[in-house]
């Protein structure tokens, strides 16, 4: 349970990191502590797409760094003023921070306004998007797969009654012991209520045409018995057998 749980929760991650950019907004994980106790670290922010003439001074706003473009900051907006060629900058500030960045915005260089955060989904959504979390996300349902198949057969054997021992083969038991005991007449009937049952069985006739004198009525019993199983190699074998053996006595 506690990995389908965590299976879970790495697919929801995956959904919210991939819906806000179906509906055209931007996930992104909060790496620093710039804007606690608003935004904490480890946060998914989820940025919307917005006009400059749309922003206000209190926004939150996410932006690339003039120098790294390649990388974000997400601080809030606190005054809009011009430059000295009077382009429109954006000065900006983190609330956990003391003063304000050295360096104003460029309209043209924000993402957008900050909609809403999630606390903790950003670490979630981060491992999610490494290979070792899409392995998690592929492998660790296999794994349950195979698992679950596998107690499930266990269990079904385990709960499963004790297979019925084979009538024939009990009757041709107990044939057997009553054979070794000397009564041979209730050894020929157990082996008759074995053929009336399963008739395909030639042990069961072997041991009936042991019970019966040598002769014609041995030899009608194993003749029988190969009219009902003409393959079996026992009864032929005894078959030849026992001709042989009344052969050499006549």
């Amino acid at each position: 349970m506690a990995a389908l749980f965590a299976v879970l929760v790495l697919a929801a991650a995956l959904v919210a990191g991939a819906l806000p950019a179906a509906l055209g907004y931007e996930a992104l994980v909060v790496l620093s502590g710039s804007m606690e106790p608003t935004i904490h670290v480890g946060s998914l922010a989820v940025v919307k797409p917005t006009r400059p003439q749309d922003l206000a001074i209190g926004d939150i706003i996410t932006y690339r760094e003039q120098q790294r473009p390649d990388q974000l900051v997400t601080h809030r907006l606190v005054d809009v003023g011009r430059d000295d060629q009077g382009r429109l900058r954006y000065t900006t500030q983190g609330d956990a921070n003391n003063t304000t960045d050295q360096v104003t915005v460029d309209p043209n260089a924000v993402l957008g306004r900050v909609a809403f955060s999630v606390p903790l989904a950003g670490y979630v959504v981060d491992f999610a998007r490494r290979p070792a979390g899409k392995v998690v996300l592929i492998g660790v349902p296999a794994l349950l797969l195979v698992l679950d198949y596998a107690l499930g057969t266990r269990k079904r054997r385990a709960s499963a009654p004790p297979a019925e021992r084979n009538e024939s083969d009990d009757l041709i038991a107990r044939g057997r012991l009553a054979l070794h005991n000397g009564a041979t007449r209730a050894a020929l009937e157990l082996f008759d209520r074995a053929i009336a049952a399963d008739p395909h069985l030639d042990e069961a006739w072997l041991l009936k045409a042991n019970c019966v004198p040598r002769g014609p009525e041995r030899l009608a019993v194993l003749q029988a018995g190969l009219t009902v199983n003409p393959g079996s190699a026992k009864l032929k074998k005894a078959l030849e057998i026992t001709i042989a053996a009344d052969t050499a006595a006549g």
